[in-house]
């Protein structure tokens, strides 16, 4: 069953940068609950960089050879942060009582994004197959396909630390001495604007993580340009030409809405520069999630596996599919966001709600709001991961009251309208099951633990023995544990239920494999068979590996090191 719901900390903070700062840290001194976060991410970026291949010694030494490298480059980055946001930084981590050495790890998404995209220049990599894909989702929509036209935006926010930012949601109002009155959504522990802001000008803008080759030690990092767009720009045309005026240190997605504009652009960073996407002709929405779209920066491109760019595409797909259908018929409304926040189809196989891969509500969704500028509204899940289930909390998006705080409850005002989708995975023993499969993630992610990720796997196939997504994650791991004879099992369970081509795809080859690892040649032949008269072209590669693992198998030794990504729901 899903846990109880958190509570809303609500933050009103006023005067300078490093005031706010101050009147921040001294609140969560005073109320707690902020220490998981900031010491979690200290350790994020080479968790992130290394993940869990290879473990133990090896592993080990090359933390410690780059633990010097990472500050060094934490510190560049550092360095060209603007002074009044490296002030407020400063200021909350000595109000909060921590060292002001974790001021960097604010930089740790820039940093990871940045040495992906160098090892991809270099030919290096992959990296950290287990954290490594982003899945970030966010849909706007204004004139006909917005139930009365105003516009809407829903988000979700996905990244490592289940735990804590779904279990210590913070809404944070600002009035600063200087700039448009903002406000943003983070977690306990994490004074950070560039994640998702809003501003008194009806402007939303939320940041999707993105790969690519283009990359810079230097420049503005993702917290402070979005900082700095939700404080001083007040139209998209002031938001492009902000965005504009200094260089960009990493590769991002943002997108923009404006309430008063009932428009959305999102904006593609690299260290190259900035490119602004534009809606279609003739729709009234735009879908963000973790592709490039503009043709410029498509062409350094990185993934870290197949199914990144399957799944992040399928979620853009999905996305936009719902916002059609409601511009030809009533238009969304904010319950119709919610819902789709915590939504579970995979657009290839529609029939029946998938647990992970190409859906919009992840295993890492830590964070999901519902934006309505003309209404005045700010809708903030409660809900543990994914928390695009709810309940939600409505907050008035107004700079009103005293510095402070206050802390509301998961009882959503009944005038909202907005409750938890009706999805299978959110009660009962689906629920249970996909609980079971965050577990596996976070143990794998956090301890390098895959004997209780497949424990934990297992458990989650015994609860809901139709879902192929576990079916998938349960035989690739027991592949990598050397149980070849499970792995088949799982894997052809999988492809019972699986509907999904690049899906049945990967299901084959990695049952192929797990076929001949067992001993059982015709069985690996008989899956091989079936990949190589597939025609999808994402599966090009995997066709590859059937017709040269058809002469020289896939190296026992290489099964013991591939990196299972939860998110992607592939194996690299």
């Amino acid at each position: 069953m899903r846990e109880d719901p958190a509570k809303l900390l609500v933050l009103r903070l006023r005067g300078s940068q490093a005031e706010m700062g101050r009147q921040h840290g001294r609140i969560l001194r005073d109320r707690g609950g902020h220490e998981a976060a900031i010491d979690y991410y200290r350790d994020l970026p080479a968790r992130l960089l290394f993940g869990t291949r290879g473990g133990g010694p090896l592993v080990s030494v090359l933390r410690r050879l780059t633990a010097p490298v990472l500050d060094l480059l934490l510190r560049r980055l550092d360095r060209d942060r603007p002074a009044p946001y490296r002030e407020r930084t400063l200021a909350f981590m000595e109000a909060i009582g921590r060292d002001v050495a974790d001021a960097r790890a604010l930089l740790v998404m820039d940093l990871f994004q940045n040495a992906v995209g160098v090892a991809g220049r270099l030919g290096l990599g992959p990296f950290a197959g287990e954290a490594a894909a982003p899945a970030c989702s966010s849909l706007a929509v204004w004139g006909r396909a917005s139930r009365g036209g105003g516009l809407g935006l829903g988000r979700n926010f996905d990244f490592p630390g289940v735990g804590i930012w779904d279990r210590a949601p913070v809404l944070v109002f600002c009035e600063p001495d200087a700039g448009l009155r903002y406000g943003f959504v983070t977690t306990r522990g994490a004074d950070v604007a560039g994640v998702t802001a809003f501003n008194e000008a009806g402007l939303v803008l939320g940041s999707h993580t993105r790969l690519h080759r283009e990359v810079a030690f230097s420049g503005l990092g993702i917290v402070d340009l979005v900082h700095d767009l939700a404080r001083r720009a007040a139209t998209l045309d002031e938001v492009v030409a902000l965005a504009r005026e200094r260089p960009v240190a990493s590769t991002f997605g943002i997108i923009v809405a404006s309430g008063r504009e009932r428009r959305a652009v999102s904006l593609e960073t690299t260290a190259a520069g900035v490119a602004v996407v534009e809606p279609a002709p003739g729709e009234d929405f735009l879908a963000v999630t973790n592709h490039y779209c503009g043709p410029a920066a498509t062409r350094g491109e990185l993934a870290p596996c197949a199914g990144f760019g399957v799944n992040t595409r399928a979620r853009a797909r999905r996305l936009r599919e719902v916002a059609a259908r409601g511009q030809a018929a009533l238009g969304l409304d904010g319950p119709d966001l919610a819902r789709l926040l915590g939504d579970c189809v995979d657009p290839e196989d529609p029939a029946e709600e998938r647990a992970a891969g190409s859906v919009v509500s992840q295993p890492t969704t830590v964070q999901s709001t519902v934006f309505k500028p003309d209404a005045e509204a700010i809708h903030v899940s409660v809900g543990p991961c994914p928390t695009g289930l709810g309940p939600y909390v409505r907050v008035p998006w107004r700079w009103t009251g005293d510095v402070g705080w206050e802390e509301l409850g998961a009882e959503p005002e009944p005038e909202t309208g907005i409750r938890a989708p009706c999805s299978r995975f959110a009660s009962g023993p689906a629920a249970e099951a996909y609980a079971r499969m965050v577990h596996a993630f976070r143990v794998i992610l956090d301890d390098r633990d895959f004997a209780a990720a497949r424990t934990a796997l297992e458990g989650a196939c015994a609860l809901d023995p139709a879902e192929p997504r576990y079916r998938f994650l349960a035989g690739t791991i027991a592949l990598r544990e050397g149980d070849a004879r499970a792995a088949l099992a799982h894997l052809e369970r999988g492809l019972a239920t699986e509907g999904a081509p690049f899906r049945r795809g990967n299901l084959l080859l990695w049952a192929a494999r797990a076929a001949h690892e067992s001993g059982d040649a015709a069985r690996a032949g008989e899956h091989r068979a079936a990949l190589l008269a597939t025609s999808d072209p994402r599966l090009a590669s995997h066709r590859r590996a059937a017709e040269a693992e058809a002469v020289r198998p896939f190296p026992a030794r290489r099964l013991r090191r591939i990196a299972v990504n939860f998110l992607a729901a592939d194996v690299q």
